[in-house]
């Protein structure tokens, strides 16, 4: 047998602990396609981790570097309450519900608007002056105009209800709004692509077929536009949860998590600032891993077809 043969059939090759790439018969294989290597996923956080204790501890200044014990302190204790302005499980619920509340609304509007400006060409024309105008403001630019008209507005009070008790009074109009903005557009935009993209191939062939327009927009238009739509709801759902948490942290807001990281820096109290930083990128990551099953899912057919 030839060496190399006998040095890739070795399970204790270094390669295999590092992460690094394979060949096989079927060409370069990933690790990522299996998960990843125990030394990426365990060993690396753990020597972090170290470090990080180490370092916190010989620098002595909790105020400023805190310890990793006093970080996972309280993220075990997510329902303690910190400074009368909730605790981490419930500002984090807030801002979920805003962030969901304002998605939900652009992804509706965004591949709305996207199928109608991509499939009626006066709509497009009339609109995409106005869209190429507003597109490259920054969502918190809006912020000064959200506060001006919807004030301290909240989603019961919108409906006619007053002060209700519940965790909807936290659900502030002018947020809301501002989160729709930051994830309008981006599904907007990947939606106009996706419909404009469209091969005519399966256009004329669905005409030859005998194919009426709502035919075509159902059978044709909607699936080959689909892994745009998705990348743009991906995009955008991202893109909500950055402008919630940095809406959250100008003056007017009351709660949620982003509330709490800048009220805690304000008191000192880093390890409530780095627990909260911990949830932010976690809870960001689980929302672009969901997105990404959710396209696997519905578009297993991208690429692959002739």
């Amino acid at each position: 047998m030839p060496k190399d043969v006998q040095e890739n059939k070795n399970p204790w090759r270094l390669s295999k602990w590092l992460g690094c790439p394979t060949v096989n018969s079927g060409g370069l294989e990933s690790p990522a396609s299996k998960g990843g290597s125990p030394l990426g996923w365990i060993v690396v956080p753990v020597i972090l981790l170290v470090i990080w204790q180490v370092a916190a501890v010989w620098l002595n200044q909790p105020w400023i570097f805190p310890p990793v014990t006093r970080v996972i302190y309280q993220l075990m204790h997510p329902l303690r309450e910190h400074y009368a302005s909730g605790s981490l499980l419930s500002n984090t619920f807030i801002s979920l519900l805003r962030v969901l509340l304002g998605f939900l609304l652009a992804a509706l509007a965004g591949i709305t608007l996207g199928i109608a400006m991509g499939s009626i060409s006066f709509v497009r024309s009339g609109l995409e002056p106005i869209v190429e105008v507003l597109r490259p403001l920054c969502p918190i630019a809006w912020l000064p105009f959200a506060i001006a008209v919807f004030k301290r507005g909240t989603l019961p009070q919108l409906f006619g209800f007053g002060y209700t008790r519940t965790v909807f009074d936290q659900v502030q109009l002018g947020m809301v709004f501002v989160i729709f903005v930051g994830g309008f557009f981006p599904v907007l935009t990947n939606t106009l692509d996706g419909v404009t993209g469209v091969r005519r191939n399966y256009l004329l062939l669905a005409q030859a077929l005998g194919a009426k327009r709502r035919q075509v927009f159902l059978h044709v238009y909607l699936p080959a536009s689909m892994p745009m739509i998705l990348t743009g709801l991906r995009q955008g759902l991202g893109l909500c949860w950055f402008v919630i948490i940095a809406a959250e942290m100008l003056p007017g807001a009351e709660s949620g998590i982003g509330y709490l990281l800048i009220y805690a820096s304000d008191n000192a109290a880093m390890d409530i600032v780095v627990a909260a930083m911990l949830i932010i990128g976690s809870i960001g990551a689980l929302l672009s891993l969901l997105m990404r099953r959710i396209m696997f899912g519905l578009v297993r057919w991208h690429g692959k077809e002739i």
